[in-house]
């Protein structure tokens, strides 16, 4: 598979969140959240990115980073997450996903918003009424002369210096009657906060009508660049991988379209779990799948502790994906995420829920006409149970 574009952007930044499942705090004690740190302290180190700002709260954290480039921010994201869940799950003896669903972003132009979004994430515990956990705030606050229990647990795994050095540059450049960082933030009203979360929460690109033209200027070039060196992918397929590829990771990851799915029809010939779920003439050949879009494959599913296994067929149709044994407990179909990985290997992440309120989390990996994965069925009382899963074939939707 040909690489795919990056789109490195200068004076930009992304606001990063992510939150565990219902009921499930990612952070359970000061073990975990140093462990968080040592994570990010590798990561930071390994692909050079800058980070002006985090708060980690027991069922959510907030990151602001400043990419380098060269990098994304899925690839930096994909790493982090993935470490800390493997570690996380072999801590606490369990299996699956931790956090709720992909991580969240907004692209942020950084010149006029930085000091604003610093002081946002310091002060989030405060305003969902949460004691002081684990944060960077202290960093900023505090000289290095001065000696914290709490401040040296964190500077003594994560260096931030020279970020706080360029913020603290900032505010001699802009507000030089101003000698510390906290009467500069001092200054930025409970309204200012509430305007700017109102902001975040919409998504999407944050800043100057100029920034998101340049923002919006490079992916249509970028998207041009991948459907002549991609001509037989789809372009919807296309301009998924720029946008997640790009590291502008926005609402625009979920590929949406206003389509009626009729799921009846499509199950009608599919009532029993045994029944045979496609016409072994129509089977994919070619082992490289370059889009999961329009294909239905065949999964042997494995509960967790178990020797069972049930075939399940699940369906890739108008960036929605549906499982047969799932529709038959109201489960309909959902939007799925896509990320790309540098040996083309396709990630795909979901979250459904039924008309109970019960909620599975999917995710596969598919490779050279192979895909593999792990989903958690959560009850409404809290009770996860875990499958794997792993494909016999697939076929093109004719």
């Amino acid at each position: 598979m040909p690489r795919s574009p990056r789109i490195y952007l200068k004076n930009c930044l992304y606001y990063i969140t992510s939150q565990g499942l219902p009921g499930q705090n990612i952070f359970m004690d000061e073990k975990d959240y140093k462990m968080y740190l040592e994570i990010l302290k590798k990561y930071k180190q390994q692909y050079g990115f800058k980070l002006f700002s985090f708060c980690l709260l027991p069922e959510e954290l907030n990151l602001l980073i400043e990419l380098k480039d060269g990098t994304t921010i899925s690839m930096i994201m994909h790493d982090i997450t993935s470490s800390y869940t493997k570690y996380f799950n072999a801590r606490y003896q369990r299996k699956g996903h931790l956090f709720r669903e992909r991580f969240k972003s907004v692209v942020i132009e950084k010149d006029p918003y930085l000091l604003s979004l610093i002081h946002y994430i310091h002060t989030k515990p405060k305003r969902l009424g949460l004691e002081y956990i684990f944060s960077s705030e202290l960093l900023y606050l505090y000289n290095q002369e001065i000696s914290d229990e709490k401040i040296e647990a964190i500077r003594n795994i994560l260096n931030l210096e020279e970020e706080i050095k360029e913020v603290l540059e900032l505010i001699n450049k802009v507000f030089p009657e101003k000698k510390h960082y906290l009467e500069c933030v001092s200054m930025i009203t409970e309204e200012e906060l509430g305007l700017l979360e109102e902001k975040l929460k919409r998504g999407g690109l944050l800043g100057s009508k100029e920034f998101i033209e340049n923002v919006k200027t490079q992916i249509n070039q970028r998207k041009k660049e991948a459907e002549r060196e991609k001509p037989l992918v789809k372009p919807a397929m296309v301009f998924s991988g720029i946008i997640l590829l790009g590291g502008v990771v926005l609402a625009l990851i979920y590929v949406e379209k206003n389509i009626a799915v009729k799921e009846k029809q499509i199950y009608e010939v599919l009532k029993t779990k045994t029944a045979p779920i496609f016409d072994a003439k129509q089977e994919q050949t070619t082992p490289q799948v370059m889009d999961l879009n329009g294909t239905a494959w065949i999964i042997k599913v494995n509960p967790e502790g178990s020797k069972e296994i049930t075939l399940d067929e699940i369906r890739f149709n108008e960036g929605k994906i549906s499982s047969k044994l799932l529709l038959a407990e109201g489960y309909l179909s959902s939007n799925y995420s896509l990320t790309i990985k540098p040996d083309g290997t396709l990630v795909w992440e979901t979250m459904q829920r039924n008309a109970k309120g019960e909620m599975v989390f999917w995710r596969g990996e598919e490779k050279d006409g192979k895909m593999e994965g792990v989903f958690s069925k959560r009850s409404l009382e809290g009770v996860l149970k875990n499958f794997s899963f792993v494909s016999t074939g697939y076929r093109r939707s004719p």
